[in-house]
C-alpha cells in the first residue's frame, strides 16, 4: 500500500529539522570545546566578550538594549574587518543574532568606529 504524499512530506520535514538541530548541537559543542581548551576567539574577541555583546544584537526584540561597557571595551580591541565576513551570514539568526544590529554595534560604542566592510 502506498503512503499518502502528505505523510512522506511531513516525515521529510521532521527529518530535516532534526538534522538541523543535530548540526547546531554538534557545532555548538565543538565551538565550546575549542574555546575552553584553547582559549579560542572570534575576530579577536573571546567567547565571554562575544556573550557580553549578545543582548545588544539579539533577534526578537524591537529595541535591544545598548551595548554594555564590557562589550564596547571588547570591541575596542576586536578585528572589525574580520566581522565583515559574517555580515550576511544566514546562520546567525539560528543563534539569536541579528546581523544588521551586529554590524551597527561598533558605531554604537564609538561613533568613529566602523567595520569598513
Amino acid at each position: 500500500m502506498e503512503r499518502p504524499l502528505n505523510f512522506s512530506m511531513e516525515a521529510s520535514r521532521i527529518a530535516t529539522r532534526a538534522l538541523i538541530v543535530a548540526l547546531v548541537v554538534i557545532v555548538s559543542a565543538a565551538v565550546s570545546a575549542t574555546a575552553k581548551d584553547e582559549g579560542a576567539s572570534l575576530c579577536g574577541m573571546s567567547q565571554d566578550e562575544l556573550l557580553e555583546c549578545k543582548p545588544a544584537v539579539a533577534t526578537g526584540s524591537a529595541a535591544p538594549p545598548p551595548p554594555s561597557g564590557a562589550c564596547c571595551a571588547a570591541l575596542g580591541h576586536a578585528n572589525l574587518t574580520c566581522f565583515c565576513s559574517f555580515k550576511n551570514n544566514k546562520y546567525l539568526p539560528m543563534f539569536g543574532i541579528n546581523s544588521t544590529r551586529a554590524m551597527e554595534l561598533p558605531s554604537k560604542c564609538d561613533p568613529n568606529q566602523t567595520a569598513h566592510c
